[in-house]
């Protein structure tokens, strides 16, 4: 089935012109070390047994008594690859779009941006099992079918099994890649079983990850009016009763905000930049200030 003519539409216009804004700051560009030289300098390390003599810097070497090679870095190409949550969680909206159409719109405008710069692109779905895999590849016309692929995707599963996901794309990664995490992190019984995962801190070592988190309005505030409202898991069975009143909105307010901190201690711990995105407002400025931030002269 094709895409929503309103979803194309709005697709072909991040394409044709947001495109543009964000290939400006060379998103699949990355500096990564050398074991050659020749190139760009960039710090100092102590000299081991058997490694190539001409990189030692003699100078540094005198004055440090002890012998130092010149570390170099190259410009070099990456792949853009996309982690995506599909499960039941990410389909909850009460805005226009929900965190999973916000996710095609945020998927779409990396993978354009990725191969205006001649990168691979690639995407993996996933829920409690493996939904969907395009290994990465370049080309708007690829974009544009995985897009298309996700869109049409009907998860087996309604849960969220990190540790698969992560598993099997330690297994698919064979070069340094730009990893984005896309996600609403919400999880059973407890996502704080993410930071348990030796592969998510492997990942992190070895390529650049950043996860993006989807979050709706009634995620992040309870509604205005008095009454009762009933929260059920969209992952699980469990349940929770709020009272609109105003001590049940200072408690949920300090749920949501001790979840974003945990979040954000959990990233900042792995040296990874992070985006949280509400559904309901615009996304391209947030992300091009991600850029920018990110952007490596």
């Amino acid at each position: 089935m094709a895409l929503a003519p309103e979803l194309t539409e709005e697709l072909r216009y991040l394409e044709i012109n947001v495109g543009r804004r964000i290939r400006s700051l060379r998103l699949g560009q990355s500096r990564s070390p050398l074991k050659g030289f020749g190139y760009e300098f960039e710090s100092h390390r102590k000299y081991e047994v058997g490694e190539d003599f001409r990189r030692i810097d003699w100078n540094v070497s005198a004055r440090m008594q002890e012998i130092y090679l010149k570390r170099h870095f190259e410009e070099r190409e990456v792949s853009v690859f996309l982690v995506v949550d599909v499960s039941r969680s990410m389909h909850f909206s009460t805005a226009k779009h929900s965190k999973n159409l916000r996710v095609m719109q945020v998927g779409a405008t990396l993978g354009f941006s990725a191969v205006s710069d001649s990168c691979k692109f690639g995407i993996l779905a996933f829920s409690e099992s493996i939904e969907a895999y395009e290994p990465p590849r370049k080309g708007r016309a690829h974009v544009w079918r995985t897009i298309e692929k996700l869109y049409n995707l009907k998860p087996a599963h309604s849960g969220t099994n990190w540790e698969l996901a992560l598993r099997f794309l330690r297994s698919q990664l064979r070069s340094m890649s730009i990893v984005f995490l896309l996600s609403d992190f919400i999880t059973d019984p407890n996502m704080n079983q993410l930071a348990e995962l030796p592969d998510l801190k492997v990942l992190a070592q070895k390529h650049d990850v950043v996860p993006i988190v989807f979050m709706d309005q009634l995620e992040s505030s309870l509604p205005a009016g008095r009454g009762l409202l009933r929260f059920r898991s969209a992952e699980g069975r469990g349940e929770m009763l709020f009272s609109l009143s105003s001590s049940q909105r200072n408690t949920f307010d300090a749920l949501v905000e001790k979840r974003t901190t945990e979040l954000h201690d959990l990233f900042y711990s792995l040296g990874m930049d992070c985006l949280f995105l509400k559904v309901g407002e615009a996304f391209i400025d947030p992300l091009m200030t991600l850029f920018e931030r990110r952007k490596k002269v």
